[in-house]
């Protein structure tokens, strides 16, 4: 997304987001741009942070022009393991319990693994063993296993 806009693209885009024009986003004018431009994020404001934060290397809570490329593609991806997750949280509470990941087994290509490897897979997910898959957890766990790539 991003790799395919020119500098002068990109700033054009930064600057829409930059507000106060200070030259570098908190999160508030991100998500505000976001959420005026896109109204369908309001239900994934969990992808707008997740981007932000992926995106933020110097770690000074700013988006700057030179990290503004990288927070719109992890946007993009971070969207597209938003719907992959959605397909798989079947009641849509926003957790994946292990019974909406038997379920959606096929959809992150598990399919050949018996139950008890199912288990040990979702167990390797839930990294703070709350039982449930939180979108966080998800991510780090599609990221690793190129998940977006295989389903698209």
């Amino acid at each position: 997304m991003a790799s395919k806009l020119s500098n002068e693209e990109l700033k054009k885009i930064f600057d829409n987001f930059d507000n106060n024009g200070n030259g570098k986003l908190s999160y508030s004018e991100i998500e505000s741009t976001v959420l005026r431009t896109y109204p369908e994020f309001s239900s994934r404001k969990k992808v707008i942070m997740r981007a932000y934060k992926q995106a933020d290397a110097s770690k000074n809570g700013y988006i700057e022009i030179g990290e503004f490329g990288i927070f719109l593609d992890a946007l993009n991806h971070f969207y597209e393991l938003y719907e992959i997750f959605q397909k798989i949280d079947k009641d849509q509470d926003g957790r994946i319990n292990f019974d909406d990941f038997k379920k959606g087994r096929k959809v992150l290509k598990l399919i050949d693994l018996s139950e008890v490897e199912l288990k040990a897979e979702f167990d390797k997910i839930d990294l703070n063993h709350g039982g449930l898959i939180l979108f966080d957890e998800f991510c780090n766990y599609a990221i690793k296993r190129n998940i977006a790539a295989q389903v698209h």
